[in-house]
């Protein structure tokens, strides 16, 4: 497990300049401060995605956030203003897809 975690340090990058969402927003989303997202970030624990002009919409960004079983989903517009957030569960085989994915 140790020789995972440090595969993934590797690849953690910080939060996009062009994403107006903060990181304590998304934090908050977790339950953790600020401080602990972004460790957790350092550590490979949490993984950030954005894709930008989700669902076809000019200017909105698709933000994924991943934290173990916990995936957070929110749709950003260029000011940084939440219009549409989820958070899903997954189980079972879904959850080892999605680790196996990052």
């Amino acid at each position: 497990m140790a020789l995972r975690r440090s595969r993934r340090r590797g690849r953690t990058s910080p939060l996009p300049d062009n994403l107006l969402t903060k990181a304590d927003y998304i934090a908050g989303q977790f339950g953790l401060s600020a401080t602990d997202f972004e460790r957790y970030r350092h550590l490979g624990l949490i993984v950030v995605s954005v894709e930008h002009d989700g669902d076809g919409e000019k200017g909105m960004s698709r933000v994924t956030c991943r934290l173990g079983n916990r995936v957070w989903t929110a749709l950003v517009d260029a000011e940084g203003t939440v219009h549409h957030q989820e958070t899903t569960f997954l189980r079972g085989k879904l959850a080892r897809l999605n680790r196996a994915g990052d």
